[in-house]
């Protein structure tokens, strides 16, 4: 993350920055101030400029409480997080003209595909032959005419939950057990259209936080 950051702000030489080394992390918190957050006049940066002496790690402390970090007294590698992307954000504001425009590319992840079985899944339910289907099962159940297919549906649904046939020793039976298979077919065609967006959901929001250039928890003092 240290190295995508840097390369971000430019640095000359991103990929072999090593945080645990004292002097290159000093060498990188003075570039930081020098070149993009410049918080200090000049003349207030001596305290951060001379990196090999031993009062550095003081002077360090009380620049990271005046840029009011919220991590002053963390683990060294989180306080220059925090500074790589305060001065990431510090760039984009410098420079709001030239990133507007600029365009994301598109996540190349593939939304997850939901194979089904279903023989419904490919049903156009606006076409004759649906509202044909429909009508023969609202016959078979005893459901009026309506203009809307679906709020006949409904009522076949209510119909079946709330009073299924009686009389088991008839065939009529098999009758109301035809239009309630339909019906489970149709209910899970609508959970695998919900499972797909979910899916997608996902994806979308996988792609986002693993975008380095996201950080909500930025901050800004004055400079």
């Amino acid at each position: 993350m240290f190295k995508l950051k840097l390369k971000a702000l430019g640095h000359p030489n991103p990929e072999n920055f090593n945080c645990e080394d004292e002097k290159e992390y000093r060498s990188i918190v003075l570039w930081l101030e020098d070149q993009k957050i410049r918080h200090y006049k000049i003349e207030e940066r001596e305290g951060l400029r001379n990196i090999d002496s031993d009062s550095w790690k003081e002077a360090y402390d009380t620049y990271q409480k005046d840029l009011v970090s919220p991590i002053n007294s963390g683990d060294p590698n989180e306080q220059l997080n925090w500074l790589l992307s305060y001065a990431v954000r510090l760039e984009y504001g410098d420079n709001v003209t030239k990133y507007k425009d600029v365009k994301v590319e598109q996540p190349k992840q593939a939304t997850p595909n939901v194979v089904s079985s279903n023989p419904l899944d490919n049903l156009d339910f606006g076409s004759s032959a649906f509202v044909a289907g429909v009508d023969r099962v609202c016959a078979l159940t005893g459901v009026g005419p309506h203009p809307n297919p679906k709020f006949r549906l409904s009522a076949v649904a209510k119909i079946l939950k709330t009073a299924p046939h009686p009389d088991h020793n008839k065939g009529d039976a098999s009758i109301v057990q035809q239009p309630n298979d339909v019906l489970k077919l149709l209910f899970i065609q609508d959970l695998r259209e919900l499972q797909t967006k979910i899916n997608e959901a996902l994806v979308a929001v996988q792609s986002v936080t693993a975008d380095p250039r996201t950080d909500t928890t930025l901050g800004r003092v004055g400079r």
